[in-house]
């Protein structure tokens, strides 16, 4: 029994995270369903989850604005610290045509030139502009193509994170719960085995008061021992209930001092379908392997978003702008206040340094490692499922053989209590038949609780219900 206690005396140390929340009813009896519908109603982990996914959806969301133009509003407005002119230095030359001015000295030359030397002002230093411009890409390299996939499968992900989540709530609760039935079993056993105890040691006190030539003040003393060894293992099972009891409550998001009872667990359900199968539906449904694969494909639209480089990026724009000042003249004319343009432009990174290659080859070596941390994943998850299979085959063999013996070890208690009446067996002998029994019934017991666990681990490896994959083979 240490062992096993050992490991309910860590259970509220490995419990998931505390949740904040109203108790059931005082007293109320909790099947597994029970148990499992309250921590996933409760459990903060579920918030995490829920709030990725969250996440992943905005990016997805902020990921396909690519294939949408971008309209923009812009007010702009200015004072300079003087108006702005355009200054005129130099000669007009008269054209032939003209000939040449008078002098204006006279005996002068004739002029054939005017000399020029003015300010011509092009704006008023108060103006105020606005525009609504329009972009749209026309072509990037399938680099826009590449993020709005990348962050399709960063969705998938997070939902698959989700799903995750849930089977370690799930696992969580079941093996709290079956924790508990088995602390429960084993007070139960106490009892049983503290009262047969009891009643040997009644029986041995008659015997040795009335003066029996088998039964000696040491098979008296012996048969005392016995029980008061067993009063304190009664003592430890109880706690070991409790505690259990308080680790479930822990798991399910339960306050620490609400009253509940558990409804009697139903034997697991045997194993059925083959190791191969078993290995192939955790490659299905495993949120691990998925991930990972939908990592390996991230990795092929990275390849793709680093070779956008190569391409030229092409796109469509368009403007409406107005000018509102109280010049009239100049560059903010009738004609130049308001208008429209529109064009395509392309940019094209001839030579970058070789930048671009270098991504390139960064997105390849990071999928290469993806692509073989997949494969170790694999058989890691392999190798897991093979090993909870083979123990849970020794367990349901182990269960069977414990039943049996169960039968075998009660039918000797009996006999043994009744030789002991007619004083045809020791005293010794007794106890030992009781003790056989009880190391029965807990070795039964305790090859239950290994299937249960062989059974929930299995579980959360395939990242589905074995009864469920039981039923589509």
């Amino acid at each position: 029994m240490s062992s096993p206690l050992k490991i309910l005396g860590f259970a509220i140390l490995l419990s998931g995270s505390l949740v904040v929340s109203a108790a059931p009813a005082p007293q109320q009896k909790l099947a597994l369903a029970d148990c499992i519908r309250i921590a996933l109603e409760k459990h903060q982990s579920l918030n995490v989850s829920e709030a990725s996914v969250a996440m992943a959806e905005a990016q997805y969301q902020q990921a396909m604005s690519a294939y949408w133009p971008r309209i923009a509003a812009e007010v702009n407005a200015s004072r300079a610290d003087q108006d702005r002119t355009f200054k005129v230095q130099g000669q007009f030359d008269l054209p032939p045509a003209l000939g040449s001015l008078p002098a204006l000295i006279p005996g002068g030359k004739p002029i054939s030139a005017v000399p020029l030397n003015m300010d011509v002002k092009l704006m008023d230093r108060d103006i105020v502009t606005s525009s609504l411009n329009l972009t749209y890409p026309i072509f990037t390299g399938m680099k826009r193509e590449a993020i709005v996939s990348q962050a399709e499968k960063g969705v998938k992900i997070a939902e698959e994170g989700r799903r995750k989540t849930n089977l370690e709530i799930v696992r969580d609760v079941k093996k709290y719960y079956y924790a508990a039935q088995f602390a429960i079993q084993m007070e139960q056993l106490a009892d049983d085995t503290l009262e047969r105890f009891k009643a040997l040691e009644d029986l041995t006190e008659r015997l040795y008061q009335h003066g029996s030539m088998r039964v000696k003040k040491t098979d008296y003393l012996r048969t005392k021992t016995t029980t008061a060894i067993t009063r304190t293992m009664r003592s430890e099972a109880q706690y070991a209930r409790e505690l259990a009891h308080e680790a479930l409550g822990n798991a399910m998001g339960q306050e620490w001092d609400a009253s509940y009872s558990l409804a009697e667990a139903a034997d697991a359900s045997p194993l059925s379908g083959e190791l191969k199968q078993l290995v192939d539906s955790a490659h299905t449904f495993n949120p691990d392997i998925q991930q990972l694969k939908l990592a390996v494909q991230i990795s092929d639209d990275q390849i793709t978003e680093a070779r956008s480089g190569y391409y030229p990026m092409i796109g469509f724009q368009a403007e409406v702008h107005d000018i509102q000042t109280d010049y009239k003249s100049g560059l903010t004319n009738a004609v130049n206040r308001d208008g429209w343009t529109i064009g395509i432009g392309m940019q094209w990174n001839l030579f970058d340094g070789f930048q671009t290659t270098g991504k390139v080859n960064q997105a390849k070596a990071q999928q290469r490692k993806l692509e073989s941390q997949q494969i170790l994943l694999n058989q890691g998850i392999a190798l897991q499922v093979k090993q909870q299979f083979l123990s849970i085959k020794s367990a349901s063999t182990q269960t069977k053989d414990s039943q049996e013996a169960v039968g075998y070890a009660s039918e000797n208690r009996k006999l043994h209590v009744r030789a002991y009446q007619d004083e045809l067996v020791e005293t010794k002998d007794v106890i030992e038949a009781q003790i056989v029994e009880t190391f029965a019934q807990g070795t039964h017991y305790r090859s239950r609780y290994a299937l249960e666990m062989g059974l929930l681990s299995l579980e959360y490896l395939l990242g589905s219900n074995v009864g469920e994959l039981n039923q589509t083979r």
